[in-house]
């Protein structure tokens, strides 16, 4: 006896369930893995990030995968009716197109990784994701005021419950702070601000900070006009 073979939509679901048990996985585990440092041959390459080493990751490739599927299941609309009046189909076509950059943009997000590669004169940034590489190169002179944005406290929502969140605002606040706060690190470089890292902690930062004074000698942590003040005072005492 045959069976007949599954249905687009029957994959879709199967497929979504499996994603599901991964999520559900992934949220009882610590996700974020630690910083890793290993020398190579113009200094030291310090790795700040993975693909899928923390929850948003995860929940930004969920989105793509929805966003893909309904690309996929619109295409499959269009195909079945390839009788349709024109219209339909530039309708179609166009949420295709749509659904497609909004999964792409996603699956960018949960499949990005970020590198440093430390020398005593450059620091160079390495960002790569799905189809994309961003490469950024700095003066390791002009650096300075290097520091740790700590992730803010979440207050509560005034539209929250007072014992149980019905409507889901405290919910959707926290998650809104988990993906967009900050947690991360910067530094001020030809008077502009950098920032870098993502789920970066205070004890990640303060092992950063020895790795770069090791190489470079130098402590980025003061800014410019502190630098000026203290080299103005070491000359007034000569």
């Amino acid at each position: 006896m045959t069976t007949a073979p599954l249905a687009f939509e029957e994959l879709c679901y199967i497929a979504l369930v499996c994603l599901c048990v991964q999520y559900y996985y992934c949220l009882q585990v610590q996700l974020t893995q630690p910083m890793t440092v290993k020398d190579c041959q113009d200094g030291k390459m310090i790795t700040l990030s993975n693909a899928f080493d923390s929850r948003p990751k995860i929940l930004n490739f969920i989105y793509a995968y929805v966003f893909i599927c309904s690309a996929l299941f619109l295409l499959y609309i269009a195909i079945s009716t390839v009788t349709g009046s024109s219209d339909f189909l530039l309708v179609t076509f166009f949420g295709i197109a749509v659904c497609l950059f909004a999964g792409y943009r996603f699956l960018n997000k949960a499949l990005q990784t970020e590198k440093l590669l430390v020398n005593k004169t450059k620091l160079t940034i390495t960002k790569s994701g799905f189809l994309s590489h961003q490469s950024n190169s700095y003066d390791i002179s002009l650096i300075s005021n290097f520091r740790h944005l700590d992730k803010p406290s979440t207050t509560r929502h005034p539209l929250a419950g007072e014992s149980f969140d019905y409507l889901g605002f405290q919910t959707e606040q926290e998650v809104i702070n988990e993906m967009h706060g900050d947690n991360r690190l910067a530094f001020d470089y030809n008077g502009t601000t950098i920032k870098l890292g993502e789920n970066i902690y205070s004890w990640d930062f303060d092992q950063l900070e020895v790795i770069l004074y090791d190489i470079t000698g130098n402590d980025f942590r003061y800014t410019d006009d502190f630098e000026k003040h203290f080299e103005s005072t070491g000359q007034s005492q000569q």
